[in-house]
């Protein structure tokens, strides 16, 4: 099966996001305050591992998404949405949950990445409508066969 370069280049993006993201976690509380050597407190490696699976679970739903061979524009938008929606979910933990470092990021992620959806899936959006109009009126599908019932066409 052969991928188009634009779904290609869209993975690409947020799977280097993902790489960013799942590499600034294990120092994501002493980013901030401590110097590089001190010894200032980490996150809970129970944090980091559920961040990270949860990083590499959205990787994939975006990987079987885009691997379909038809226009995928609509699950870009709902994806992005949703992104969006989780976006605002971590940082509504940020607060309740200790320092909460390793929930802004993962809020951080999901905007970054929710934004990324929402643009490609309108531009796919507009580019499909563009190209809709450009097609001539009578190599359009639905002109071509004519089911006889004419008030219910």
């Amino acid at each position: 099966m052969r991928y188009p370069k634009r779904k290609l280049a869209l993975f690409f993006a947020a799977q280097t996001l993902a790489i960013a993201v799942m590499g600034f976690l294990p120092r994501a509380n002493s980013a901030w305050s401590c110097p590089p050597f001190a010894t200032c407190t980490r996150p809970s490696a129970a944090s980091v591992v559920i961040a990270v699976l949860l990083i590499l679970g959205e990787l994939g739903i975006i990987a079987a998404v885009l691997r379909e061979d038809t226009r995928v524009w609509r699950s870009l938008l709902v994806f992005g949405a949703g992104f969006l929606v989780a976006a605002f979910i971590c940082a509504l933990g940020t607060g309740h949950h200790g320092p909460g470092y390793v929930w802004g990021i993962l809020a951080l992620w999901h905007v970054a990445i929710g934004l990324i959806l929402l643009v490609t899936g309108a531009a796919a959006a507009v580019s499909d409508l563009f190209a809709r109009l450009r097609r001539p009126d009578h190599s359009l599908p639905e002109d071509q066969k004519t089911s006889g019932m004419w008030p219910l066409d």
